[in-house]
């Protein structure tokens, strides 16, 4: 209860007391708070609020109850003493006091001690402890109103002082022997204007008093035994530890006499060690209890000890090394006994034998330990007292005791020089504390000491920062380390503790200057002699430790194991997240230089320079994080709108640009309430925290200007100090005298981050360092700073020096982060960002994709902190350099990048456009799909941007293979184009038009793509699918498609196709030139949608529009390309929209009529004649002019063929004119009287045409026979007139007539087609039963019937061979007449199935691609006809393939290697069928069978070759692949390889003449182990001569026998080449490929590395042999084989296996080691050792099934004895 009314005073102090990083509930037992009941409004009151002001309504309710409360209590705890008994005016105190006082004048008064007891017996009831306790309080107790004003002792002994008021409210603070302390009087009847102030030699009288008592009942006789020794009771040194504090606060202890400290030490001394050895852990000393009052007497006895050798001026006599060695010792046992009692995993780890019992050694320690120590020692019981989890109230108590012992050794640390050996010990049992994570607050108190030891004691900073290393290793690694250092945030932020301790060693290591660490003025600054190099000295000692740190660990990191690289990555990544989080906080600038430091080694050997790759990828994954929260905090600062930095900034020291009746901070013009006299800035009091708000209303001085003047000031002492030295001219001292030096505007901003650390912060010396550190840094980096090292060091210390500067001057901890942040991006860190860029930049062209991807990643972090990154040059040229990445995933990464700023950032994107419009085309589906979102998004989000290029680049994919690259451009196109404007309508366009300005831009849009575009095909694919919104999802489909939608659509069409037909008017009005043609995009664009939907060109107002609007155009007189097709293009639209008018205009349609006509005859474009006939017989139909003007125009062509004209041109013309009438209106005029005569006609171009010389003519006549049975297909049944079509289908007729045959099958086939979609438009499709993919749908309604599917049919093979053409454009025409009649169902395709795959394999690229599609569509249909013609296909494919390397125009690199261009076929092939295993297995197996002969047919040696070829080209990705292989190859080895070795053998031993013994010494070296083709040239050379000397007659069976043995001889040497190539390209070893088993499905994500290694047959010799003489070599040949695979070839053989001979010469050892392998020829009967050749008696070799069960489905072979 503070009667000063309010609780500003009371609230600080609380403050000031607060421990950091601590929450309330770890020190509230130790601290002096009374504890209230809840109904008097504390029950709201959290552990870590602030005390509340006292005058709260709920408090005054609650007067009457604390007044009741407060009678029955002794208020003695509150600080009050007698003295206070006096009144107090009302006016100073608060509504609380004066209420309380209303109900009890008597509640603050302290009672009187009652006099003690004449009996000096037992000294330990109640009453004695009441007097007792009055007593001790009558001179602990300070003065009340001294208390409301400051604290009783400095804020350095804030923890001691916490602990002393715990000792008073300690249960059992009275001792069970009263001390014998001297009586003083009480003045009861002080006055008003003073209190009684004890002397100070009375108060030292009276300590020496006390502590010779307490001496005296402690101490006993020299020669008694160590054994009685009595301990000092627990509250008589608690009583002592209050009476030390005390005269310790009232800065008099130094002046004790010496005697009487040094004898309370001795005794301190032997109260230690007597209570060494204890521990009251009840899990590691089961007599815990007993020890337990021992143990905490000795803790507060050290507490006693230390107290008193930390006092300043204290006799150096009193430090003895052995005094302090047993409290550090102690102290030591104590730590590890309570974090073993708080940790189980401590315990096991690090105390995991000490409750054993050691026999050897205790009797030597049981008698300095005392007899408490013997029996806990001699204790050998195991067994544990049962106790919960929780930590006891005594180990609690016991480490609370431990943290203010910790503090007092930091002070001893700095109060005297101590030992190595006690440095080394306490700085390793402060290292211990961090292994526990439950003892924060004694880390934090490790943390202070292990520092002061870095600082104060520099010889053992590599030891300890060997230590931290030592310890990180120690710590457990977890992606979520365990962080419980609290960070000074309003977030609550937190790190570990070990980031804490390394940050606070390298803020450390830079020593400030002792004369500079205590009280210090002006003359201390000026007599300190601190060299001018000495602050750059204390950031490299920093920068050193910074090195010898992360060089060791990063060492550690590059030396690891496997199985220990992530745990390391683990601890470096929590570290640099702990160090950013650190980043620009006020508290700790040392993180900024921890990083820099990590850096730079990152950016040298130790990082992106190492070999070793999973180093470098770790590097650029930390760097890439670092320099993404550089750039985050550079582009957060660039932001920021802190006034303090705004007028730094700007400046303006004329105070010209101050706001002036404006808030600063807000801008903001009413309620300023806060004005600074030196300036004039005005603010808001919200605007201000609350300190800085009272600062202001009593100063009226904003913080800008106070640390200005701060500034000035000191500058003024320093110049001063300087001309007083005769360091400076008087000239130039003159010069500045008359114009004093402005203060820079940066050490302002600075020096109002220092007055905030050194008001807010800590007053310890963490907080001095830190504003040391800060100077270091801001020193190296002032180029004029030596001149300045006065005023440097006078900032450090500026409030000390300033005194009238302000009261305590504090801004807002937001400002001072702002602050913080702004000064860090002028920092040497900071400036590193450019650096950091460029090196992972400069990683994006590595050559592992592992790195690019990487850095990649890391840009990309950069990019998403700043997306105007992508705007850098350097950035760009990078990134666009991964569009074209030879991975797919770096390029998809690198697009990804660009695409996701696209929205937010146009301008950015606009820079990349080009680049990546080019991905459209890339050989990734997701690199195309993610290229073609990045367009789409920044269309969208700047409509205005020119995307001419990507447009044309996105709608080329529109036929893209993949069916999801198609349906994203149709919707692409759709949501920039035909979705529904999100503007209003209303906004037309200026030139008079009816169409809304959006749709006007869409418009120009799509035209300015056509005059890019070869043709406009692609468009009218994207106009179709968007009208039919096919490119929905099924389950929008399914769903029902919204009508609203559709009618918007077809409204948006119609109003792009009304705004086309304006433009078309506008353009050739205003063109110059009538030669040019500007209206051709426009009128091609209206042609495309004409096409899809002719409906779109007739407005319901004026349907005739288009028509009435296009027909003057066809008297264009222009006669050249663009013409044409701009006269074909409107023709074609008059031609779709006139059927559809009602009434055409009859003027219209005569004038209309007559333009047809003359362009029909005179037009030189044939592809304009045939529009124009088209659409003549169109409009005679429509428009009921009957068939008058065709029949003309007939017989007039017909006149000109059957007449004697010569010229070649005109009968071309009529020719190509006659057949298209016919064609188109030969319905029409079978309305007329004069039927025509088509069989004369025909027979005209039969006898006349078809057989002249030139060929241009019979071209033309055949194309003309096309279009005449385009009109009576029922023709081509005929048997004459298909004697002429397969004629001209024939292989050796010119390749112009096979295409123009072929184009006659094709049109006529489009021509059904289009009838019979427009027969079913309005029809649902018919369904098509399917029967397990076996059922083949028929044409719907046709079935056997249908003249279509009859007449394809009987031209299907020649068709089919076509197909196979050597002619591209032949094959090519062929292949489009295969896809319309498998797409109509008119054959079974299971007949094409293999022209389809060797067309896979076509040089032409369209043709490939065609038929990939096909055959993709059909194995998805029919995956079983598919498959099984899979086999033949690759015989069609060979046949093909020789064919086309023989005739076809390709590289000189592909004659070389031919297998080249067939083998990306052959991969898609099997990428189609590769998913199923048994799909794969079966085509893999048909393949295999090629090889084995079935008596009646052998397939040729080179068509095996090619096969072998194929087999070895296969896209393998799965082990499972090529193991089957293997697999099926070895089933036909052991099923073939005997039989076709013995026949080869009785080939060879048909010589009658041979001699025996030279035989059987070849026989027996045959079983030596050669290398590949190792055989002696005397054997193959002896062999030869002896057949050429004694040659054989043979007859022609045994010839053809005999090749037919040497061809199965050289199949199965291809079978074996191919083996061991599988082997070697896919690293299978023999083990692997024996334990395959079909029965075992392939394991899921197991990979197949491959190694690049090509196939060669070329030493494998396939010629046949045509005598016996060529024997020999077929079977040597054959021999080495199965010898280089008699490893493999062995383990399939029988179980019996066969021994081969003891080697008899060098040359066999090396087959020593395989004598467990049988040979590759397999086992027989018996065991005969020496079994050569000669036993061999041609017997075939069967397959034994006996084994396969047991062998999980292999197959063994076994010699079958004949």
């Amino acid at each position: 209860m503070d009667p000063a009314g309010g609780g500003g005073g009371r609230a600080g102090f609380e403050r000031a007391c607060r421990l950091p990083n601590t929450v309330h509930s770890e020190i509230a037992p130790a601290l002096p708070l009374p504890t209230l009941p809840p109904a008097l409004g504390f029950d709201g009151l959290r552990d870590d609020e602030p005390l509340a002001a006292p005058d709260r309504p709920d408090m005054i309710m609650q007067a009457a109850n604390i007044a009741r409360i407060l009678a029955e209590t002794d208020v003695s705890h509150l600080g009050f003493t007698e003295a206070d008994n006096v009144d107090v005016d009302p006016i100073q105190c608060s509504w609380l006091w004066r209420e309380v006082l209303k109900h009890n004048p008597d509640a603050f008064k302290v009672k009187g001690p009652t006099p003690p007891p004449p009996s000096q017996g037992s000294l330990e009831g109640p009453k004695y402890q009441n007097q007792e306790r009055g007593k001790h309080f009558e001179h602990l107790a300070p003065n009340l109103n001294k208390a409301r004003k400051e604290p009783a002792f400095p804020l350095d002994d804030i923890d001691t002082h916490r602990e002393h008021f715990r000792n008073e409210l300690t249960p059992d603070s009275v001792a069970s022997k009263k001390p014998k302390v001297r009586k003083k009087e009480i003045n009861n009847s002080a006055s008003r204007s003073g209190h009684s102030i004890p002397n100070s030699q009375e108060v030292i009288a009276n300590f020496c008093e006390m502590v010779e008592d307490f001496c005296g009942r402690a101490e006993i006789p020299d020669d008694a035994d160590g054994g009685d020794w009595l301990s000092i009771p627990l509250n008589d040194v608690k009583v002592l530890v209050n009476e030390i504090t005390s005269i310790r606060s009232k800065r008099i202890l130094h002046e004790v006499p010496m005697d009487t400290i040094t004898r309370l030490l001795h005794v301190i001394d032997r109260q230690i060690r007597c209570s060494q050895g204890l521990s009251i852990d009840v899990k590691e000393n089961p007599d815990a209890a007993d020890a337990e009052p021992l143990v905490f007497s000795t803790l507060e006895s050290i507490h006693a000890a230390l107290a008193i050798m930390t006092h300043h001026d204290m006799p150096k006599q009193l430090y003895q090394e052995e005094l302090i060695e047993r409290i550090l010792d102690f102290s030591r046992h104590q730590i590890m006994d309570c974090m073993a009692a708080s940790n189980p995993t401590f315990r096991a780890l690090y105390k995991p034998a000490e409750n054993v019992a050691n026999d050897g050694d205790d009797d030597e320690d049981d008698m300095e330990n005392g007899p408490v120590s013997k029996k806990r020692r001699t204790t050998t019981n195991l067994s544990m007292r049962k106790s919960s989890n929780r930590v006891s109230a005594s180990v609690y108590s016991a480490v609370q005791k431990l943290c203010l012992i910790l503090g007092f050794l930091k002070e001893l640390l700095t109060t005297v020089r101590l030992s190595d050996s006690c440095i080394l010990q306490l700085a390793k049992t402060c290292f211990t504390t961090f292994l526990v994570d439950s003892m924060q607050l004694l880390q934090l108190k490790a943390i202070g000491v292990i520092c002061t030891v870095f600082s104060s004691y520099t010889q053992h900073r590599s030891y300890l920062v060997d230590e931290t290393l030592h310890l990180l290793r120690k710590l457990q690694f977890s992606r979520n380390a365990v962080r419980t250092y609290h960070l000074a945030d309003e977030e609550q932020k937190q790190i570990q503790m070990i980031t804490a301790l390394l940050v606070h060693l390298v803020q450390f290591s830079a020593i400030v200057p002792d004369s500079l660490k205590g009280t210090v003025d002006w003359s201390t600054i000026i007599d300190a002699s601190v060299d001018t190099s000495y602050p750059i000295k204390c950031h490299e000692a920093a920068t050193e430790a910074c090195c010898l740190f992360w060089t060791n660990v990063l060492q550690r990191f590059t030396a690891a194991k496997s199985q220990d690289t992530s745990e390391a990555k683990g601890i470096i990544d929590n570290l640099v997240q702990d160090l950013l989080t650190m980043l620009n906080l006020p508290e700790y600038p040392a993180a900024a230089s921890i990083l820099e430091v990590l850096c730079v080694l990152l950016l040298q050997n130790a990082g992106l320079k190492s070999k070793d790759t999973s180093a470098r990828c770790f590097a650029i994954d930390l760097l890439g994080g670092i320099a993404s929260r550089l750039k985050r905090d550079a582009v957060t600062c660039s932001r920021e709108k802190l006034w303090i930095l705004q007028e730094v900034a700007d400046a303006g020291s004329d105070g010209s640009k101050i706001l002036k009746n404006k808030c600063c901070v807000c801008l903001g013009g009413r309620g300023i309430n806060i004005a600074c006299d030196v300036c004039g800035r005005c603010f808001h009091s919200d605007c201000f925290g609350a300190g800085i708000q009272d600062n202001l209303q009593c100063d009226s001085v904003c913080p800008l200007c106070s640390c200005k003047q701060q500034l000035s000031v000191l500058q003024s002492y320093c110049q001063l100090q300087i001309k007083e030295n005769g360091k400076r001219t008087a000239a130039s001292l003159s010069k500045k005298s008359g114009t004093p030096a402005e203060v820079p505007a940066v050490d302002i901003v600075q020096q109002i981050l220092l007055s905030y650390l050194q008001e807010a912060g800590q007053q310890d010396d963490g907080n001095l360092f830190t504003r040391w550190f800060y100077l270091c840094m801001w020193y190296k980096d002032d180029p004029h700073s030596q001149e300045k090292i006065i005023y440097y060091l006078a900032r450090l210390k500026s409030k000390e020096i300033l005194r009238d500067s302000g009261n305590g001057l504090v801004i807002s901890r937001d400002w001072a982060k702002k602050i913080c942040l702004a000064l860090g991006q002028k920092n040497s860190f900071s400036r590193g960002f450019d650096k950091i860029l460029s090196l992972l930049l400069a990683s994006l062209r590595e050559n592992s994709p592992v790195i690019r991807a990487k850095a990649l990643r890391a840009v990309s972090g950069i990019v998403e902190a700043d997306p105007e990154v992508l705007g850098d040059k350097r950035v760009q040229s990078a990134v666009e350099g991964r569009f074209c990445d030879s991975a797919i995933s770096v390029r998809e990464a690198a697009l990804e990048l660009v695409g996701r700023h696209i929205a937010s950032h146009p301008d950015v994107g606009l820079k990349y456009i080009e680049k990546v419009a080019e991905r459209i085309k890339d050989t990734g589906v997701s690199v195309r799909k993610r290229a073609i979102k990045i367009i789409r998004d920044l269309c969208a989000s700047n409509p205005n941007t020119d995307t001419t290029h990507a447009f044309v680049e996105i709608i080329s994919r529109v036929n893209d293979e993949e069916s999801s690259v198609q349906d994203l451009v149709c919707k692409t196109f759709y949501e920039l184009w035909f979705e529904e404007p999100t503007g209003s309508h209303k906004h037309l366009v200026a030139d008079g038009s009816s169409v809304p300005l959006e749709i006007a831009q869409k418009t120009e849009q799509i035209v300015d793509m056509l005059r890019k575009m070869p043709n406009h095909q692609p468009l009218i694919t994207i106009i179709k699918r968007n009208l039919n919104l096919d490119f929905l999802p099924q389950s929008t489909k399914a769903a029902g498609i919204n009508s609203s939608i559709v009618a918007s659509l077809r409204k948006c069409c119609e109003l792009i196709c009304q705004r086309l037909l304006e433009r078309i008017l506008q353009v050739e009005e205003g063109a110059a030139n009538e030669m040019e043609v500007h209206a051709l995009p426009y009128i091609v664009a209206l042609q495309a949608f004409c096409i899809v939907d002719p409906t779109l060109c007739i407005p319901v107002t004026d349907p005739s529009q288009f028509v009435v609007t296009l027909q003057p155009y066809l008297k264009i007189q222009v006669d050249n390309k663009s013409a044409a097709q701009l006269l074909e293009s409107i023709i074609f639209v008059i031609d779709a929209v006139l059927p559809l008018l009602r009434k055409p205009p009859q003027t219209v349609v005569v004038e209309l009529e007559q333009d047809l006509k003359q362009m029909i005859v005179r037009h030189s474009f044939l592809t304009v004649v045939h529009a124009c006939i088209k659409c003549l017989c169109a409009l005679s139909k429509s428009a009921g002019r009957g068939p008058r003007l065709l029949e003309y125009l007939v017989n007039v062509f017909y006149k000109h063929l059957y007449g004697t004209n010569s010229d070649g041109q005109l009968l071309g013309r009529s020719l190509f004119c006659l057949g298209l009438l016919l064609r188109y209106g030969y319905q029409l005029m079978l309305t007329s009287e004069n039927q025509l005569d088509f069989a004369k006609i025909i027979d005209l171009l039969k006898r006349r045409y078809l057989i002249r010389d030139d060929f241009s003519l019979k071209v033309r006549a055949l194309q003309t026979l096309g279009y005449i049975l385009i009109a009576k297909p029922e023709f081509m049944l005929q048997k004459h007139i298909l004697d002429l079509i397969e004629a001209s289908l024939s292989s050796g007729v010119d390749h112009r007539l096979k295409i123009q045959g072929l184009q006659n099958l094709y049109e006529y086939l489009r021509d059904a087609e289009s009838q019979l979609t427009a027969e079913s438009t309005g029809k649902p499709p018919a369904e098509y039963a399917t029967n397990g993919g076996s059922e083949v749908p028929v044409a719907a309604g046709a079935g056997d019937t249908n003249i279509c599917g009859g007449i394809i049919q009987l031209y299907w093979s020649s068709i089919l061979e076509r197909c196979l053409d050597i002619n591209d454009q032949v094959r090519q025409s062929a292949l489009k007449i295969v896809e319309v009649v498998l797409r109509q169902g008119l054959v079974h395709p299971i007949t094409c199935v293999p022209h389809l795959i060797a067309l896979e394999t076509d040089p032409l690229e369209g043709n490939s691609k065609l038929a990939h599609h096909l055959l993709m569509n059909m194995n998805e249909k029919y995956p079983s006809f598919f498959e099984s013609r899979l086999g033949d296909g690759l015989q069609m494919s060979f046949r093909f393939f020789e064919t086309t390397v023989s005739n076809h125009k390709i590289a000189a690199s592909m004659k070389s290697n031919p297998i080249a261009f067939v083998k990306p076929g052959i991969s898609r092939i099997y990428r189609l069928i590769r998913a199923n295993r048994n799909s794969r297995n079966k085509f893999v197996h048909s393949i295999v069978r090629k090889f084995e002969s079935d008596g009646r047919s052998r397939c040729t040696i080179s068509f095996l070759v090619y096969c072998a070829e194929v087999l070895a080209s296969l896209p393998f990705t799965c082990p499972d692949e090529p193991l089957y292989l293997i697999y099926d190859i070895n089933r036909i080895i052991h099923f073939r390889a005997g039989a076709v070795e013995a026949n080869l053998k009785r080939w060879t031993s048909m010589d009658q003449h041979q001699d025996m013994v030279g035989m059987s010494t070849l026989s027996r070296d045959s079983h030596i182990m050669h290398e590949p083709g190792g055989y002696s040239d005397h054997y193959v050379g002896d062999v030869s001569e002896r057949m050429h000397n004694n040659p054989c007659s043979m007859s022609d069976v045994d010839t053809a026998k005999l090749q037919e043995d040497c061809h199965d001889a050289i199949a199965l040497q291809l079978l074996l080449k191919l083996k061991r190539h599988l082997k070697t390209v896919y690293s299978l070893t023999d083990a692997r490929c024996q334990a395959f088993s079909l029965k075992e499905l392939p394991k899921s994500g197991e990979t197949l590395s491959k190694q690049n290694v090509p196939f060669n047959i070329s030493s494998t010799n396939v010629s046949l042999p045509s005598c016996l003489q060529d024997v020999a070599r077929v079977y040597q040949d054959f021999k080495t084989s199965l010898r280089e695979d008699s490893m493999d070839f062995g383990v399939y053989t029988a179980t019996v296996q066969r021994k081969r001979p003891t080697p008899r010469s060098s040359s066999r050892v090396r087959r020593s080691a395989t004598t467990t392998v049988t040979r590759g020829r397999g086992g027989g009967g018996g065991d005969d050792d020496d079994t050569d050749d000669e036993d061999w008696t041609g017997g075939a070799r069967v397959l034994d099934f006996s084994a396969q069960a047991s062998n999980g489905g292999r197959i063994t072979r076994q010699r079958v004895q004949v």
